[in-house]
């Protein structure tokens, strides 16, 4: 599987959008891989996982044909994460020759309420013809294209069923996505339970930070997460760990990248290519 983070950062993004602190001006400055938008990631060139504010001009910084996109999985409403006017472009005049006409969109209640909501007051009827929008639930199991997902509680927003994802491809090979959540729960373990993951993406919010994460981690919290796999054998040293979803005020990324790799990790920036 080819990953390609189109972004890496948390909800304001680095630099924040009002923020001056330590981080924010040395990322104006320094530019490069100090530069997080909001996260998501791309699986080879078909399968989107969230869908944020910017993810056209990733697109086009990238060179991601976001028409061959099939499917789009989305761990919940925030903005960062879902921003469903998006979809009103797919089709149509605003969408010509697109590789796939049609998009399989699956989320939280929520977050397919306000896609469906969004594609319900479009006046275009080809903008609803070119989407099929399903809700997942913890421990759902779909088949998409080449695809096994399964979605997995996260521990975020108490309002709202958040989602992780743990996706197998027709290999076989399996990674597990959980940015924007906190320490994974007892029924994730048990669940991941004698699989063999891949690759396993980790919300690292509060970068290498001693104060305890609930509804996000650090490279605290991952690591203990990373300790439970391995000891349980759903990961191995052939696994490669990867944090996301990293806010501003964690020291910047030569510093964070330098934490990360002493645990055994990799700090993911903007653009980061990789294949599993």
């Amino acid at each position: 599987m080819k990953l390609t983070f189109m972004g890496t950062g948390a909800s304001e993004g680095v630099p924040g959008i009002f923020c001056r602190c330590e981080d924010c001006k040395k990322a104006r400055q320094l530019g490069g891989r100090e530069l997080r938008s909001r996260s998501q990631l791309l699986i080879n060139q078909d399968l989107l996982v969230d869908m944020g504010p910017e993810t056209y001009l990733k697109s086009v910084m990238y060179g991601i044909e976001l028409s061959r996109v099939k499917y789009l999985f989305i761990t919940h409403s925030h903005c960062d994460h879902l921003d469903e006017r998006l979809l009103g472009f797919r089709g149509g005049w605003f969408g010509r020759d697109m590789e796939e006409p049609v998009l399989f969109g699956y989320g939280s209640e929520r977050a397919v309420g306000r896609m469906e909501k969004w594609l319900q007051d479009s006046p275009f009827d080809f903008v609803r013809e070119a989407c099929r929008l399903y809700v997942l639930h913890g421990f759902d199991q779909v088949r998409a294209g080449d695809y096994e997902v399964t979605a997995l509680p996260a521990v975020h927003n108490p309002k709202e069923e958040c989602l992780l994802y743990l996706i197998k491809d027709r290999q076989g090979r399996e990674i597990l996505y959980a940015a924007d959540t906190g320490r994974l729960t007892e029924d994730t373990y048990e669940y991941l339970r004698g699989r063999r993951l891949k690759c396993v993406i980790l919300d690292c919010t509060l970068g290498n930070k001693e104060e305890p994460g609930i509804s996000h981690m650090g490279l605290r919290e991952n690591k203990t997460v990373k300790d439970r796999l391995e000891d349980m054998g759903v990961t191995d040293g052939d696994t490669r760990y990867v944090c996301t979803h990293i806010s501003h005020g964690t020291g910047g990324f030569e510093y964070l990248a330098e934490a990360a790799a002493g645990a055994g990790m990799e700090a993911a920036y903007d653009g980061m290519t990789i294949t599993v």
